[in-house]
């Protein structure tokens, strides 16, 4: 699975991974944020526009901290226009046929 990141904005650039012992987050592709961990009952949110055509709106990602500041939740909140909760194409990214192996 994967969330919009709270410091840049990029939909789908946090993967994360989610089994018996809690929520997993790994960086951000883009720019290499951690979310982790933050302060205690602490709160952390991303937001990218939604994907339906003609929409104005924004899906957001809500991170949510415990006690000792490790990550505890992870809410997707759907666009309040259209009701989606998927994020849109970003512009320019290219695609695979673009991208040059190292």
């Amino acid at each position: 699975m994967a969330a919009i990141c709270p410091n840049c904005h990029l939909p789908e650039m946090i993967a994360y991974v989610v089994n018996d012992g809690g929520l997993h987050p790994f960086p951000c592709l883009e720019c290499n944020t951690g979310t982790v961990r933050s302060s205690p009952y602490g709160h952390l949110s991303g937001a990218a526009p939604c994907a339906t055509n003609g929409c104005r709106g924004s899906v957001r990602d809500d991170y949510q901290y415990d006690a000792k500041g490790r990550l505890s939740r992870l809410d997707r909140i759907r666009c309040r226009f259209c009701g989606t909760d998927k994020t849109g194409v970003i512009a320019n990214a290219g695609n695979a046929k673009q991208r040059t192996l190292p």
